[in-house]
């Protein structure tokens, strides 16, 4: 090595070693923890058991320029008080689990039924920081979301199946071996076996419990794949299909082609009424909840500098409003409604869907957006924890006005810390996510897909946002179609 290139290295190593040193330290994790519990609880829940302080990694430099870094820690949290995470009026999981800067699976000892006081909580977290005037500050950072799982059964594509059938039949007429009669003996055996494993499998495909969720990567698909999961580990094959969302879930489930789907209530309660295009256009029977799995809050959020504090002040704005058609642009709609305001009073209507309007609010090419999606949304919290981002609480009379009729529409608040810098608990409504099935569906079918949901799945564990919110308390809240019988029995126990 030359002697300037290994100065240069020497230099690299010291400055590593220089940055190191001067990364935030076990107190400051420790002080930041604090504050952020103390925000989000202003009624103390958690005391810091122990905090050990772990490595950290770069980051890339923000929009200014400004160096970041996070630090790792592992820490023990005590419940001072009882507190259900899953309820739907709790800071949930997810939420916390993103002020705790813990990840996915970051957090242990979260009970599905709650916790009481005295548990202890295990994190594995991490505090972002940012370099200001030489000075390390904590900042709010949302990583990536996490890659999609492979599907459980990867199946071989047609090609191969194709192929390993020509290499039998060539086997077959040409067998390497001078006693070719006992060669194709063995072969036919062998198939015969093949055959009967095959036919068994397709039998148990055929029985399979289908389950509609939604688009991949979506809370929807995410709870169908847990419920088929823990139906496949207690012996029940089971199947969730990726699909577009609750119109199409429904037709599925019309058609024969899904067991069970999940279904926006409003969207459920529009179809029994016929207000959709579906069964010829007339109201469908037939179609029973079995539960209800947990809300889906209306968000009504606009960039920081718009100027935009209340609902009204959305007239002569350019809104998002949500995709044409979707359930979300009709609640959207009845939220402007209840606010005094049509889509012809705003200045411009966007139909992007959240994903789409997220991305033009970081670009200023909207003010504002409604949507309907589960709390938190990663996108939201992202965009809240970059540029930034407001959000707009309901009136109270808008509320009112909005949760008196019967499309299933329920009060609900937001917590503070639901979103980075949310210091305020924030006033909506939500529809739900129903668990439906037809009329038909067999009494002791229902009874064990409940059973397995309600007490066999630790959603939170899986990995799903939403589905931590699931549980009997609240199974039948915002329910906008019949309860199947066994679906009464089961919760009447």
């Amino acid at each position: 090595m030359r002697p300037s290139a290994f100065r240069i290295l020497l230099a690299g190593i010291l400055l590593f070693f220089t940055a190191c040193s001067d990364a935030p330290s076990e107190s400051e994790i420790r002080q930041t923890l604090g504050a952020r519990l103390e925000t989000a609880f202003p009624e103390p829940l958690l005391e810091i058991v122990s905090l050990r302080r772990l490595g950290t990694t770069p980051l890339p430099a923000d929009e200014s320029g400004a160096s970041r870094t996070i630090v790792y820690y592992n820490a023990r949290l005590k419940l001072l008080r009882d507190y259900a995470f899953g309820d739907w009026t709790s800071l949930n999981p997810a939420a916390f689990a993103q002020l705790l800067g813990a990840g996915e699976r970051g957090i242990e000892g979260i009970r599905p039924a709650g916790n009481s006081s005295g548990d202890e909580l295990r994190v594995r977290g991490s505090v972002t920081f940012r370099a200001v005037n030489g000075e390390w500050t904590p900042v709010e950072y949302v990583g990536p979301a996490p890659g999609a799982a492979p599907p459980p059964d990867n199946t071989a594509p047609p090609a191969i199946a194709r192929r390993l059938v020509e290499q039998i039949l060539a086997l077959f007429d040409d067998p390497p071996t001078d006693e070719a009669a006992a060669a194709r003996t063995i072969i036919t055996e062998e198939l015969t076996t093949a055959r009967r494993e095959i036919d068994r499998r397709l039998e148990r495909l055929r029985a399979s419990l289908t389950i509609a969720g939604g688009p991949e990567g979506g809370e929807y698909h995410r709870v169908a794949e847990t419920i088929a999961a823990a139906d496949m580990a207690l012996g029940m094959a089971a199947v969730a299909l990726t699909t577009e969302g609750s119109v199409e879930n429904i037709r599925l489930l019309l058609d024969g082609k899904a067991d069970l789907a999940l279904v926006q209530s409003d969207i459920a309660a529009a179809a029994v009424a016929g207000e959709l295009p579906l069964a010829g256009g007339g109201p469908i029977g037939g179609m029973h909840a079995l539960a209800s799995l947990f809300p889906e809050p209306v968000h009504v959020i606009a960039r920081p500098d718009a100027g935009i504090a209340r609902v009204g002040d959305l007239q002569g704005r350019h809104v998002d409003l949500g995709l044409p058609d979707s359930g979300s642009t009709r609640t959207a709609t009845a939220v402007l409604r209840a606010h005094g305001l049509a889509p012809g009073d705003l200045g411009q209507v966007a139909a992007l869907g959240l994903a789409g309007a997220v991305q033009e609010l970081r670009s200023g090419q909207i003010d504002a957006a409604v949507g309907v999606i589960s709390a938190p949304a990663r996108a939201l919290q992202r965009l809240a924890a970059g540029p930034g981002m407001t959000l707009i609480p309901l009136e109270p009379e808008a509320v009112e006005a909005l949760t008196g009729g019967d499309d299933g529409l329920i009060r609900l608040t937001l917590p503070v810390g639901t979103y980075p810098g949310q210091r305020e608990d924030l006033s909506t409504v939500a529809v739900t996510a129903l668990l439906v099935a037809r009329a038909d569906m067999p009494d002791a079918e229902v009874d064990s897909v409940l059973r397995t949901i309600y007490e066999h799945v630790d959603f939170f564990a899986a990995g799903s946002a939403a589905g931590a919110q699931i549980s009997r308390a609240r199974a039948l809240d915002g329910l906008t179609i019949p309860l199947h019988p066994a679906a009464r029995a089961y919760f009447a126990k």
